[in-house]
């Protein structure tokens, strides 16, 4: 990616954009940014890949922001490159700037403080993909599946055993007012109603002790996937058998379904939201270097 590639434009896109080019508003925001020693995502290629960081220090008198806490990895990454974009959250703003690497250290690069910063105004409640790595989950201890819907030969010992008793379902999207959970279960899905109000559950966020909530259900979704062809194993063809897909002798033919629900949070306590940014802040850098 060439220098003029790394283009602040791109950044703005649809969204309400605020600039800061006075020297003092900079410097003020940068002194924040170094005060919470705030996470960043270091932007080197028009295709979206990132390496992390953290603000480590800000050099006034040289005009220099520190960025530690790069990979190896993202140190080598990095290396072809003299212009980066810098992108982190300040409060309900997304901030944005593009700066050159002045000096490199490993694991670390002295950046020159830009002259304008970008803002961006940001939904409330702004939603984040949880990729699997970093995999949560309500529980609803109040819901209890038909047990014989899942007599089936493919369904997991431990959700016959234990998700009939307290159903999980996996978090697909987080956001600091609800999340949006995933399941390929029918079963699963039936247990919630659009407008349900005030259900029970607990939150499973990774690293961290459950935590009592109260939801909503503000709607649902099921999708089908693309027809699925090709040969299949004994196994697979005992499954279709069963469920009487009736394959060809080489081949069969599926149709996967899927369900997503989305619940709201009825009310978010100081410590709920504490967890829920900790956990969005997790889920922004997982797929980073």
């Amino acid at each position: 990616m060439s220098d003029e590639a790394v283009d602040q434009k791109q950044s703005v896109n649809k969204e309400k954009a605020i600039a800061f080019s006075r020297p003092e508003q900079v410097l003020e925001i940068l002194r924040e940014v170094n005060r919470r020693k705030t996470q960043v995502l270091i932007k080197y290629s028009n295709d979206g890949k990132l390496v992390r960081g953290v603000v480590e220090d800000l050099l006034s008198n040289e005009g220099s922001l520190v960025i530690s806490g790069i990979s190896q990895a993202g140190d080598q990454l990095l290396a072809p490159y003299r212009l980066v974009r810098i992108e982190f959250i300040l409060l309900s703003k997304k901030i944005i700037f593009v700066s050159k690497i002045k000096q490199r250290i490993p694991g670390k690069i002295l950046l020159a403080v830009p002259d304008r910063l970008v803002a961006l105004e940001r939904r409330s409640n702004s939603r984040f993909r949880v990729p699997i790595p970093c995999a949560a989950f309500l529980e609803f201890t109040d819901r209890q599946i038909e047990l014989e819907r899942f007599d089936a030969p493919f369904v997991p010992r431990f959700l016959r055993d234990e998700s009939a008793k307290a159903p999980r379902v996996r978090i697909d999207d987080v956001s600091l007012g609800g999340v949006a959970c995933f399941t390929r279960f029918a079963a699963v899905a039936d247990l919630f109603r659009a407008d349900e109000e005030h259900l029970d559950a607990r939150l499973y966020l990774p690293s961290a002790a459950p935590l009592s909530v109260s939801v909503s259900v503000r709607w649902t979704k099921k999708t089908t996937s693309a027809v699925l062809t090709g040969s299949f194993d004994q196994f697979q063809r005992i499954v279709a058998s069963r469920l009487k897909l009736l394959p060809n002798d080489e081949e069969l033919q599926m149709k996967e379904n899927f369900y997503r629900i989305g619940f709201q949070f009825t009310e978010v306590t100081s410590e709920l939201d504490a967890a829920l940014r900790s956990f969005i802040k997790l889920v922004q850098t997982a797929e980073s270097v």
